[in-house]
C-alpha cells in the first residue's frame, strides 16, 4: 500500500561505492521480515525437518505472506509394525545310537562257574543215589530169577507147591501153570493153602481165594498178585512164557520154570 502511494518519481542511481549502495530500498525496506520456521518439536523416532524458505516467506512483488502448513512430523507417522519374532531353529533328531553289549562282569563269571559246579555236583550225586537204591537182585533170591525144576512143577489141580525163598507158589490147574505172591492182597499178609477146602484162605481177616488165585470172600480188593516167568528146555530155550500174568500150558520137553519175582503183575480188582 505504501509503494502505490508514492509519486513515479525517477530515483537517481547511486554510484558505485557511495553510501547509498548501502542504504535499502525503500521498496526492500518496508518489505515485512521473513518469519523463520520455528524448529518442530523432537519427535519419539527423530528429529522434525526445519521449514523450506519458499513456503514461510511472501513473494518479491509483495503481498501478505502465506503460513507454511505444517509437515506431518514422525510423532504422527504410524508406528511401523513390531518385527514378528523368529522361530526358533528346530533341534535336529538324534538318532539312537545302540548301545554296545556289556561284557561280563567277574562277579557274573562267578557265580556262572558256581552255579554249572552245582549243577554236575546234583547230576552226579543222583545218578549215584539211584544206582545205588536201584534194587539189584542176584539170581535165586527173592526179587531176581527163581529157577525151579519142571520135575518139581505139580500135577494138574494138584496141591501148590511153595516157594520159600522167592515166596511164590507154583500152581498147576487145567489152564495151565502159574507163579503166585504169597502176600495177601488185603493187607499183607502171609495166607497158607487149606487142603480141606482146596482154597488159599488168609489168617488175618479171612480172605479167600481158589487155586489159580481168582477171590472167593473177604476184604481183600483183588485177585492174588503173580509173576512173570518162562519155561525153558534143556538148551535154555523158551517153549513158553507168560508176561500178562496168565497161566500158560506146560509144554512137552521143558526142562525148567524161571520165575522173574521181580516183575509182579496186580491181581484183577473185583470192584
Amino acid at each position: 500500500m505504501t509503494e502505490a502511494m508514492e509519486p513515479n518519481v525517477p530515483k537517481e542511481q547511486p554510484m558505485a561505492g557511495s553510501p547509498a549502495e548501502a542504504t535499502p530500498s525503500v521498496s526492500q525496506a518496508q518489505q515485512p521480515p521473513v518469519p523463520k520456521a520455528s524448529p518442530a518439536a523432537p519427535a519419539e523416532g527423530g528429529a522434525a525437518k526445519p521449514a523450506t524458505p519458499k513456503a514461510a516467506g511472501a513473494s518479491a512483488e509483495g503481498g501478505a505472506a502465506k503460513p507454511a502448513a505444517p509437515k506431518p512430523t514422525a510423532a504422527a507417522a504410524k508406528p511401523a509394525p513390531a518385527a514378528a519374532p523368529k522361530a526358533a531353529p528346530k533341534e535336529k533328531e538324534v538318532e539312537a545310537v545302540p548301545e554296545p553289549p556289556k561284557g561280563i562282569t567277574r562277579r557274573e563269571f562267578l557265580n556262572y562257574v558256581w552255579g554249572a559246579s552245582m549243577a554236575l555236583f546234583l547230576l552226579q550225586f543222583g545218578g549215584i543215589t539211584f544206582l545205588f537204591a536201584m534194587p539189584r537182585f542176584r539170581a535165586g533170591e527173592f526179587g531176581g530169577l527163581i529157577t525151579v525144576a519142571a520135575s518139581e512143577v505139580p500135577q494138574v489141580n494138584a496141591a501148590p507147591v511153595a516157594n520159600n525163598i522167592g515166596k511164590f507158589w507154583l500152581v498147576h490147574t487145567d489152564a495151565g501153570i502159574n507163579a503166585i505172591y504169597r502176600v495177601c492182597t488185603h493187607l499183607g499178609c502171609l495166607y497158607f493153602w487149606s487142603e480141606a477146602a482146596g482154597i488159599f484162605a488168609c489168617p488175618c481177616h479171612g480172605s479167600q481165594f481158589k487155586l489159580d488165585g481168582a477171590y472167593i470172600a473177604g476184604p481183600a480188593p483183588r485177585d492174588l498178585d503173580r509173576f512173570t516167568f518162562q519155561v525153558l528146555d534143556a538148551n535154555g530155550n523158551v517153549l513158553a512164557a507168560s508176561t500178562d500174568g496168565k497161566p500158560v500150558p506146560l509144554p512137552p520137553g521143558a526142562d525148567r520154570v524161571v520165575v522173574n519175582t521181580g516183575q509182579k503183575i496186580l491181581g484183577k480188582s473185583i470192584f
